[in-house]
């Protein structure tokens, strides 16, 4: 009876000891998730260049790198008509979207170094040629440069801006179209109502 009343405190002994044991050291981990940010936002919607438009009087002018171009209404297409003995770029008569704005606003938003704004491709073709819109991209703030010098007719690709390093952060850019118009055209009677649709790209190596 005695030995097995002292095996028993024993026992008890060592569970208690094993309770009370605290650890010395422990572990832990520390997780980072950080993801790949590349975004590409466009305000406009919609540049329209029309002709047909009898609420302007013909004089009112979009600024592209320090140039004037008159926008596109009924007005200033009849002086052309009247006057022009080749060509003439135009800005758009109105853009949707941009908030009474005559350019649409690019924004990139990314945590890569480099990057790459480019027209990717050009859905429809127009009767005139899509060869008689150009584009123009502006540099406003952030990162990176404008590859469009001049007003530039549209391809794809084309590349319109880009970061070749320390690209990080927002950058924004001011997009202009324009579109030429030439004494020659032999426009139909039934006149022309037609769009095409410009995607842009934005990539990262």
């Amino acid at each position: 009876m005695k030995r097995k009343l002292v095996t028993l405190m024993a026992l008890l002994a060592g569970l208690a000891l094993a309770q009370t044991t605290d650890p010395t050291s422990d572990d832990h981990k520390v997780t980072v998730k950080i993801p790949s940010v590349l975004q590409l936002d466009l305000n406009a919607t919609d540049y329209l260049f029309n002709f047909s438009d009898a609420s302007l009087d013909g004089t009112e002018t979009v600024d592209v790198d320090g140039t004037p171009y008159t926008k596109a209404s009924w007005a200033a297409y009849e002086n052309f008509l009247n006057t022009a003995s080749g060509t003439l770029d135009f800005a758009p008569t109105s853009l949707t979207g941009t908030g009474g704005a005559d350019y649409g606003t690019v924004t990139v938003l990314t945590n890569r170094a480099q990057w790459t704004v480019k027209i990717d491709s050009i859905d429809g073709t127009l009767t005139l040629g899509n060869g008689r819109v150009k584009v123009f991209a502006e540099y406003v703030s952030g990162k990176g440069a404008s590859w469009t010098t001049v007003p530039t007719t549209i391809g794809a690709p084309l590349t319109l801006f880009n970061a070749g390093s320390g690209g990080q952060g927002k950058s924004v850019y001011k997009l202009y179209y324009l579109f030429t118009m030439d004494i020659n055209d032999d426009i139909p009677l039934s006149g022309i109502n037609e769009y095409i649709t410009i995607n842009l790209l934005l990539t990262s190596p």
